[in-house]
């Protein structure tokens, strides 16, 4: 389960197509309409399961309606290469969503586990593309990539975060969704 910031947004969609074609068939097109999101914060890695009556997903919306204000304004800024995705980078147009993010931190308290070892999580990004596998075309979808590296600002407004956990869709479009709890 994680706590996110919905983005979906034409623009991400049509970057994730672009994106998925010079990296091959079966990544996954997690920036895809309905998809694509800024995380706030992992609380727990996957459940297969998680019960309507779950005592965690309970203390975790607790948490969230004690400090979610919205709406989230965040500005895309370009894009960068990781070894495990493509991202899209962004900026917060104000104070909103970092504010969110601390106050979070501390609602959350013993249930903020599982992002703890690493620290404030300190950049804003929406993945577009999680590779899984070989890169179909790698020297092209670095130079895209490169290319777009800075993008002329759009702006993202978010109306609200949400407590979500990730299902696998397959198809033409592959991704990982996120379905709100």
């Amino acid at each position: 389960m994680s706590v996110i910031l919905p983005a979906g947004t034409a623009f991400l969609d049509d970057l994730t197509v672009e994106a998925a074609a010079l990296a091959g068939p079966g990544h996954w097109q997690t920036g895809q309409l309905g998809s694509a999101h800024f995380t706030v914060r992992a609380l727990e890695g996957y459940r297969s399961e998680v019960p309507p009556d779950d005592p965690a997903c309970a203390r975790y919306l607790s948490a969230l309606d004690r400090t979610a204000t919205g709406p989230y304004r965040m500005r895309v800024t370009g894009l960068t290469l990781t070894p495990g995705s493509v991202m899209a980078a962004a900026e917060p147009v104000d104070g909103a969503a970092d504010e969110f993010m601390d106050r979070l931190a501390l609602e959350l308290g013993p249930d903020g586990w599982f992002e703890r070892p690493h620290g404030r999580r300190d950049i804003w990004y929406v993945n577009l593309l999680h590779f899984t596998g070989d890169i179909t075309e790698p020297a092209k979808l670095i130079d895209w990539v490169a290319e777009r590296r800075r993008l002329e600002p759009v702006e993202v407004v978010v109306p609200a975060a949400e407590l979500v956990r990730f299902r696998l869709v397959g198809g033409e479009r592959p991704h990982m969704r996120p379905v709100r709890l």
